[in-house]
């Protein structure tokens, strides 16, 4: 069967479009990658972590020290950390004068812990608590003082100092007029070493629980520490990083301190080294548990 003109042509045109389609896609090319634009944003946190989160110092002999313990503060948040301060729960576990018993649950464990950051090689107490003595010392030579009122010893791990309380306007250790004494010399018993001096002591201030001291003399053993003197005389709170405000307003005193050596930049962490020092003269048993606040800003 022969095919008419019309139809060759239909099958021309046919033929001629497939060639040119095929030939048209033989040309195209294909891309391998492309770009995908990606924005995120965060928002601005103050926040920090502190590990560990337990510490135990176990069985340690008084008069001797715990162990070195490093707590590590992390910046876990997403802005930069410039001060950092702590703070131990001692005059809150602690609140009446455990001297004379013979159960070690009434001493506060916060009082017993020393720090040191990463910039200092001084130890400071997180926050140390003596009482006074209810019996007179012997052997004091306290006119150094307006008004000797209270007196006893500060004791670390293996000696004791003779410190002594004056007190202000009303008889009350927390106004205008308070004094706070301290020997240099460790106490042996005798007057030598149980005079105590107000030189470079310095009261800042105080509130309605306490007077702030700080304390600048470079022949003592509290050189750049901070004393709180509790209102009714009966106490004193030893401190250098606590600057807490509220019922205790431990940055009254110009000698505390901030934990930090400078800015903490996100996931940057500042190392401080923990120990305890146990004096003499305390019972056998497990003190009471304190709480170590740590605060960032």
């Amino acid at each position: 069967m022969e095919l008419g003109p019309k139809y060759l042509f239909i099958v021309l045109i046919a033929v001629i479009s497939l060639f040119v389609l095929f030939a048209s896609k033989s040309d195209i090319t294909y891309a391998v990658d492309d770009n995908v634009t990606v924005d995120v944003s965060v928002t601005a946190l103050t926040e920090i972590t502190v590990t560990p989160s337990i510490i135990n110092w176990s069985l340690i002999t008084p008069g001797q020290v715990g162990g070195n313990v490093s707590v590590d503060i992390l910046n876990t948040g997403s802005v930069n950390v410039t001060n950092i301060y702590s703070f131990m729960s001692t005059i809150y576990n602690e609140t009446e004068r455990p001297y004379g018993s013979s159960f070690a649950g009434d001493y506060s464990a916060g009082a017993v812990v020393v720090l040191r950051n990463e910039s200092n090689t001084q130890y400071f107490w997180a926050g140390r608590l003596e009482w006074n003595w209810t019996e007179a010392i012997a052997n004091t030579n306290r006119t150094d003082l307006n008004a000797p009122t209270a007196e006893g010893f500060l004791r670390n791990a293996s000696v004791s100092f003779y410190w002594n309380i004056g007190n202000g306007t009303g008889g009350l250790c927390n106004n205008t007029g308070s004094q706070f004494a301290i020997e240099d010399d460790p106490d042996n018993g005798t007057v030598m070493s149980r005079t105590p001096t107000v030189s470079d002591i310095t009261r800042n201030g105080g509130d309605t629980n306490f007077s702030y001291f700080s304390v600048t003399r470079s022949t003592n053993f509290l050189n750049g520490f901070c004393v709180a003197v509790g209102w009714e005389c009966d106490k004193i709170y030893v401190y250098n990083f606590d600057r807490r405000t509220g019922i205790f307003n431990g940055s009254t005193c110009t000698a505390s301190d901030w934990i930090t050596a400078g800015p903490l930049a996100p996931y940057d962490v500042e190392k401080v080294v923990a120990d305890v020092w146990i004096p003499k003269g305390i019972p056998e048993g497990t003190l009471e548990r304190a709480v170590w606040t740590f605060v960032a800003s």
